[in-house]
C-alpha cells in the first residue's frame, strides 16, 4: 500500500524524500516496480485454481477441511488456514 501511494506521488515529490517520510527502504521501492507481486500472491492464485477445481468436484460441499485433505492428498503441502482464507476471498 505504501508502495503504491509512492508511485502515484512520484513524480510530484522525489521518491527519497517520500520513502524516508514512510520509513520504507527506496531499494525495496524499486525492487516493488520491477517485480508488484509477490512469490506468495503467486503461490496463492495457483492454489485457488487448485481449491476451485476440489470445489466443484464435490459439486460446492466440501468446506476447508476436505478441500486442504484433497489437497494434501493431490501432493500439495499447504494448512487449512491458509485454504480457509483463500476460500473466504
Amino acid at each position: 500500500m505504501k508502495y503504491r501511494f509512492i508511485n502515484d506521488h512520484r513524480h510530484t515529490f522525489r521518491t527519497a524524500t517520500i520513502c524516508r517520510l514512510l520509513r520504507v527502504a527506496r531499494g525495496g521501492f524499486y525492487q516493488w516496480l520491477r517485480k508488484p507481486r509477490s512469490d506468495r500472491t503467486i503461490e496463492d492464485d495457483r492454489l485457488l485454481g487448485l481449491i476451485r477445481d476440489s470445489y466443484t468436484a464435490s459439486s460446492g460441499v466440501y468446506g476447508s477441511r476436505r478441500v486442504c485433505g484433497d489437497l494434501r492428498e493431490a501432493g500439495e503441502g499447504c494448512s487449512k488456514h491458509r485454504v480457509a482464507k483463500i476460500m473466504r476471498t
